[in-house]
């Protein structure tokens, strides 16, 4: 029996459902990043439709090619068999005046599992539109962060265990390795790790220097230092040709966020050959503070896949990196650990 909490946000309620037992439901079908829309056809053809179209098929940042946040598929109420129920993810849409005001609800592992599910309940079509328009970020972004968190947890038993050695004996923190990166390089104060795929090449690097002065954090301090750090450290194969960023045609975005309760300058953008070969792709990284030997830490990602679609591979870097723990937070968790008495 599921409980869940209702959080009231007018007109709007937001419900998050409680897991079922996993071992109960039967796994999750379908692809990364793809969610199945559940809405009969004379409103996904109209206002209702259009309106989720504009908001999840809206491009993903930071790729090369346009690439949607999320693919969408659809089929209607009559046609949401078992089937489709076994989707990992979901969104549910019911437009009846029954309904009083509109409603969105959260629930996680109804039918299959891992699986994420939206619902949507509106009066009308001009209030379901105007639902989606101002939540529909936040839906996406559960969408998102679930993903994130499936591979997180995918990962943790598919581990490339002597990376992950190396790099917290090199750097003193803590990430998940992926056991798909295979092949690694080791200079001072740097690590680089990389699947070597011809096809869909993906690249994890690490590196660090001392911290200064806070004027470190800003988009154009870490953007020259990235520069400099990927010069010295990645060559391409003409000579004289390294790796750099992509300034003029897609400028890097810089957020700060905060991660594990810390601050973290997010940068995404598109990475090229300086003096080279006609290569790039998308890279994504976090910037953050080892608080305990005052160094900055940087894990980026980057991705290299000429004529394939890089969502997926630069998403499954992301949570990667989503991983990392600095020192301080490693030291936290060991501070906080209780043995029970005998």
């Amino acid at each position: 029996m599921k409980n869940k909490i209702f959080i009231l946000l007018l007109p709007v309620f937001f419900s998050l459902g409680c897991q079922k037992t996993k071992t109960s439901l039967p796994v999750a079908t379908g692809m990364m990043f793809e969610v199945m829309v559940v809405m009969d056809e004379p409103a996904w053809s109209s206002l209702p439709g259009n309106t989720l179209r504009e908001t999840l098929d809206q491009p993903m940042e930071a790729l090369p090619q346009p690439e949607p946040i999320i693919d969408m598929h659809h089929c209607q109420h009559q046609e949401f068999s078992n089937m489709y129920k076994s989707s990992r993810n979901i969104l549910i849409t019911e437009i009846s005046e029954k309904h009083v005001q509109p409603k969105v609800i959260y629930t996680k592992d109804k039918w299959a599992s891992p699986q994420a599910i939206v619902q949507i309940t509106a009066p009308n079509d001009s209030s379901f539109a105007n639902t989606v328009r101002q939540y529909g970020n936040k839906i996406l972004d559960y969408y998102v962060i679930t993903e994130r968190e499936r591979f997180i947890e995918f990962n943790k038993n598919h581990l490339n265990v002597k990376a992950k050695t190396e790099i917290e004996q090199m750097f003193g923190i803590q990430i998940d390795v992926p056991s798909f990166l295979t092949k690694s390089t080791k200079k001072k104060d740097f690590y680089w790790l990389t699947n070597d795929n011809p096809k869909i090449r993906q690249d994890l690097v690490i590196y660090s220097y001392p911290y200064t002065d806070k004027n470190t954090f800003t988009k154009e301090y870490l953007l020259a230092k990235r520069d400099t750090v990927m010069k010295a450290n990645i060559p391409g194969e003409i000579q004289g040709s390294y790796m750099g960023t992509e300034y003029k045609n897609y400028p890097p975005i810089f957020r700060e966020i905060w991660v594990n309760g810390g601050y973290c300058a997010e940068i995404k953008g598109l990475w090229k050959m300086i003096n080279g070969a006609a290569m790039g792709g998308p890279f994504y990284s976090h910037t953050r503070l080892d608080e305990i030997n005052q160094k900055i830490i940087t894990v980026e990602g980057f991705v290299f896949a000429p004529g394939e679609k890089k969502r997926n591979a630069i998403r499954q870097l992301e949570a990667v990196i989503y991983t990392t723990k600095l020192p301080q937070e490693i030291n936290a968790l060991k501070e906080v650990s209780v043995t029970p008495k005998k």
